[in-house]
């Protein structure tokens, strides 16, 4: 389902950022990539370069089966937590995510997010499950928890988030084994994890204090533009909003399956019933939460740590409505229904990060380049980007460009130097509102290229982040 649609063009800047620390070297402090640095992802995209030679196919192949991955391992937790039935309807709904399928194609790490959360969280449960045949020893359930814990620790390695995401969890698992095993265990976790961060700290060009006061000043930006404690309600307001697109967009079809769970108290008593499982799945799934709303809401794929716990809950959703109905025939068709609400979504609608949206802007990346590298002189070249600088840094080297972030910088105007001739300006974004003094250069993939001509002295005007103005 993913081979025949991974994109061949960096998707994100991130995905240039990891491209760098695997060509030119690892370095977070320079963000290659960015701190912490996600030691452990970038040796294995080196891994995968060595048979693919290209750092966006590396990466995109690594997603691919990352997403293979993590719906294997969903199918198991979600069977061993519950049942078979679950399980395949849990498979099939993170599956058909329209998100989860997008994110899938391209170039970002997100995927594998998903499939070592559910990893660990399958290794977590093999400590907690209170239906083991035969029940295991208090030992038993000690060396799983090790072995989970272990996992959970190089986890960390190619993702740092997982450290706090997983932790709740982790504390569900250990309350079932020896305080001698618990600690034991979490020393596992620390061992491993400082196993990552020692190397990330030898490999990092001028040691620890330049590390952590690269790490620092990354945590300060992050601070001051997305947290609560940078920028107050304001803040709390965006990552709601943000958090709502990301998850709304991962879930759709599966919206109407989650709120049988909220709404029903047949469902809510017999999932509640089982307090181990509910505070596991619970705990897995919502931890995540308050770093989204309060800190930093991320982008698409962050939501991945949330959305196979979801579909496990929207599946329990699903039989759960079925039964209350007394319609027990009708659940495949149910089921077939949110699948093809998905599916569909992803195949035939022009929302972000469908086939569609994702064909398109790769196709569109290798247009816009092959129409602006011709233009001479390179320096009368101007391109204005409000999200894209890593990559024409990348693909556009020489080229003068006005790169910006509207959020942080949402008017202002800049004086476009020419020389005694004029300039050509290109509007880079999609999402870039223009006026008449701009034309739209057709392009195959459906995308669209502003240009301009400008004499010297004019003035680029830029108004609420993405509205553009050329002023005489």
């Amino acid at each position: 389902m993913r081979v025949p649609l991974l994109t061949y063009e960096f998707w994100a800047h991130d995905s240039v950022l990891y491209a760098r620390a695997v060509q030119v070297g690892f370095d977070p402090v320079d963000h290659r990539p960015q701190p912490p640095g996600y030691l452990w992802y970038v040796l294995l995209i080196r891994a995968v370069d060595v048979v693919a030679g290209d750092p966006v196919r590396s990466m995109t192949v690594i997603s691919a089966v990352a997403a293979a991955a993590a719906v294997a391992l969903l199918y198991l937790l979600a069977a061993r937590m519950y049942d078979d039935r679950t399980a395949a309807l849990a498979a099939v709904f993170v599956m058909t995510s329209v998100t989860f399928w997008g994110e899938s194609l391209v170039a970002l790490p997100y995927t594998l997010l998903a499939a070592l959360t559910v990893l660990v969280a399958l290794l977590l449960w093999r400590v907690v499950d209170p239906w083991s045949d035969p029940a295991p020893s208090a030992r038993e359930r000690g060396r799983r928890l090790a072995v989970a814990s272990l996992a959970w620790g190089v986890a960390v390695g190619f993702r740092s988030d997982l450290a706090a995401f997983l932790a709740p969890v982790w504390v569900v698992a250990a309350l079932r084994t020896t305080p001698a095993w618990a600690g034991g265990s979490a020393l596992v976790a620390g061992v491993a994890g400082l196993v990552w961060l020692g190397a990330t700290l030898a490999l990092t060009p001028g040691g620890a204090g330049r590390y952590l006061a690269g790490l620092r000043e990354h945590a300060a930006f992050i601070d001051a533009r997305y947290s609560v404690t940078g920028r107050g309600l304001d803040a709390l307001a965006n990552n709601v909003r943000e958090l709502a697109r990301f998850l709304g967009r991962a879930l759709f079809g599966l919206i109407a399956v989650l709120a049988a769970v909220l709404l029903s108290r047949d469902v809510q008593r017999i999932e509640l019933r089982e307090r181990w499982r509910a505070a596991f799945l619970l705990l897995w799934t919502l931890a995540p939460l308050p770093v989204y709303l309060f800190v930093h809401a991320g982008e698409y794929g962050y939501v991945f740590t949330m959305l196979p716990g979801l579909c496990i809950i929207a599946a329990r959703g699903t039989i759960g409505a079925v039964r209350s109905a007394q319609v027990p025939r009708a659940l495949p068709w149910v089921a077939a229904a949110v699948v093809a609400t998905n599916t569909g979504i992803f195949l035939f609608s022009d929302e972000p990060l469908t086939r569609r949206d994702v064909a398109k802007r790769d196709a569109g990346i290798t247009e816009k380049v092959a129409l602006i590298v011709p233009v001479a002189p390179r320096d009368r070249v101007i391109v204005v980007t409000a999200y894209d600088q890593v990559l024409l840094e990348t693909y556009l080297p020489g080229r003068r460009l006005v790169a910006y972030l509207p959020d942080a910088t949402p008017a202002f105007d800049i004086p476009l130097a020419c020389g005694a001739g004029s300039c050509s300006v290109y509007a880079w974004d999609e999402y870039f509102r223009t006026g008449a003094d701009w034309t739209t250069v057709p392009l195959p993939s459906g995308s669209r290229l502003r240009r301009a001509e400008v004499p010297s002295g004019t003035v680029l005007r830029v108004r609420d982040g993405l509205t553009l103005e050329l002023v005489r």
